[in-house]
């Protein structure tokens, strides 16, 4: 087999097998900080919820200095769960991927919003 051919396959699976960059999508600017210890909570909602179509499940949480707002929305179809290790891999994704920003993460039919701000709940 052609060495080029071969360097296209490995980097067509390798793109197909690498997580999606789209699958976040960072807050530009704004207040930023680290949420990390208000995942917790937002997840512990959400746990064993069949969430109805758009049905969104949010908090507010003071936590080192600022105020974390999170949300986990679904956007598709009745009756589906997020578990929660899950939710958790997902916030920290964004709240460690996006410079202390914060953004929004699709999850299959779910989409979670973590947004650090100026002042408390």
């Amino acid at each position: 087999m052609n060495p080029s051919f071969k360097a296209i396959i490995v980097m067509a699976l390798a793109a197909t097998l690498a997580p999606s960059v789209a699958a976040v999508g960072c807050f530009s600017g704004g207040q930023a900080g680290d949420c990390s210890a208000a995942i917790g909570p937002i997840c512990n909602m959400v746990n064993g919820v069949s969430f109805a179509n758009g049905q969104t499940v949010s908090t507010c949480v003071d936590t080192n200095g600022i105020r974390c707002n999170m949300a986990v929305v679904n956007t598709g179809g009745g009756g589906a769960q997020i578990g929660q290790q899950e939710c958790i891999d997902d916030m920290t994704a964004t709240n460690n991927g996006c410079n202390g920003h914060g953004g929004i993460r699709a999850d299959g039919v779910f989409q979670l919003t973590l947004d650090p701000n100026t002042g408390a709940c």
